[in-house]
């Protein structure tokens, strides 16, 4: 039989059906109520992260033009330690998880 290289045997292989990322998802978030608030929490930690502007802007910017806190240091001490506290969480919920295992 003819050799097959590595590179041809990879691009014969069939392709992981796109949906198994989610089936992941849905079986880690069904495992313990645990796991599915660590995935909540690390799902909000990296939105609230992304939302943040590098300057201060994006979270904070909006939340200072709704008037919900009096200044924009304010709101951005605020966003600061919410994620801080997701942070925390996740890392309390991991500690937690890798006792029980």
């Amino acid at each position: 039989p003819a050799a097959v290289s590595p590179a041809a045997a990879v691009a014969a292989a069939p392709a992981a059906p796109a949906h198994a990322a989610t089936a992941e998802l849905a079986q880690v978030a069904t495992s313990s109520p645990l796991e599915s608030a660590r995935l909540f929490v690390a799902i909000a930690t990296v939105a609230l992260i992304l939302f943040q502007g590098p300057k201060g802007d994006g979270v904070v910017n909006s939340l200072n033009e709704n008037r919900v806190f009096g200044s924009a240091g304010e709101a951005k001490s605020a966003v600061d330690y919410v994620t801080a506290g997701l942070i925390g969480g996740f890392i309390v919920l991991s500690a937690v998880l890798a006792t029980q295992q």
